[in-house]
């Protein structure tokens, strides 16, 4: 019978200490996650001062209303739970805003969108990690992933964007013919290699293999690349490249309007109704067409579940 209640005893000071454990998880994940947020805030009040270009200006004004919305919702979780919640970020992130107020223009933009990739980045995996379960605490983090996902892909475009490198094409730039604007994977016919012997296919075959088409366009040269119509306006943004079961490209997904296709809507578009044209050495992407005539287009959406895109529900 001693025995037996020792044994209860155990099990209930060994329940109390993991209840214990995930207090302190729960505490430090929250404590974190407002830290998270002001540092947010204050980096994003600061790219609406030093950033150079509209985007980032307007990806640091998203951020301090989406962390403002947060960083309410946590501090009263905080309060509700107990915990004191801190008053500015940690150390790190003040001397990682302090660097980024040094810069401004082209310098900022470039290294604020590296600083955001990473910080989101990691950002979501300590998201990710108190969000499992069903309590209060799980279901901030889960309800929080969805922003921190959609900072991430912005940041991550913004970081990719080559929009700043160069003008848009020339309106005569437009016209040259498309022959002279292969894309890539465009087909290319050559002689049937000869056969006299095995060693000389096998050689040919090789040869073939090896070489690289001189007006071949790669894939980074389409991919969140800006799209211009004919009088060298911006239409939208290539969002994805979608192949066949040959693994040709056959059409490509455009963000239409909106903040880097945030806000805006999805449409899609036949690959060869890209042209590929070039300016002072340059690549861009031309189409006869007008972003109205994109914003009236039937819109898609990014099925998560099944991987493919699908016609957005009228």
């Amino acid at each position: 019978m001693k025995n037996r209640y020792l044994m209860m005893s155990v099990v209930l000071i060994l329940a109390g200490s993991s209840t214990q454990a995930l207090a302190k998880a729960d505490t430090a994940f929250l404590t974190e996650a407002i830290q998270i947020n002001l540092a947010e805030i204050s980096v994003g009040d600061l790219a609406q001062k030093n950033g150079g270009s509209d985007d980032v200006k307007s990806f640091g004004k998203m951020l301090v209303d989406d962390h403002t919305a947060s960083n309410t919702k946590a501090t009263s979780l905080a309060q509700a739970n107990g915990v004191t919640p801190p008053t500015e970020p940690k150390a790190a992130d003040k001397q990682k805003h302090d660097e980024l107020a040094k810069l401004s223009g082209a310098d900022f933009d470039r290294e604020f969108a590296k600083g955001m990739v990473k910080g989101h980045e990691e950002a979501i995996s300590k998201f990710e990690a108190a969000s499992k379960g069903d309590d209060d605490i799980a279901k901030f983090a889960q309800e929080t992933l969805p922003t921190l996902q959609k900072h991430l892909k912005t940041a991550q475009t913004l970081e990719s964007s080559k929009r700043v490198q160069g003008e848009p094409p020339a309106a005569s730039e437009a016209t040259k013919p498309k022959s002279e604007m292969a894309p890539a994977g465009a087909a290319k016919t050559e002689a049937a290699p000869s056969a006299e012997t095995k060693k000389e296919a096998s050689e040919t075959k090789n040869a073939e293999m090896a070489a690289v088409p001189s007006d071949a366009v790669g894939v980074n040269d389409y991919y969140k690349q800006n799209v211009y119509d004919t009088s060298n306006n911006t239409v939208g943004e290539v969002s994805d490249l979608l192949l066949d079961k040959s693994g040709r490209v056959k059409a490509v997904i455009l963000s239409v309007g909106g903040f880097l296709g945030l806000g805006g809507k999805y449409v899609s578009v036949p690959f060869n109704a890209l042209q590929v044209t070039e300016k002072n050495g340059k690549r861009y992407l031309l189409m006869d067409t007008t972003k109205e005539a994109l914003k009236s287009a039937p819109g898609y959406k990014y099925d998560n579940t099944t991987g493919k895109w699908v016609p957005e529900k009228a």
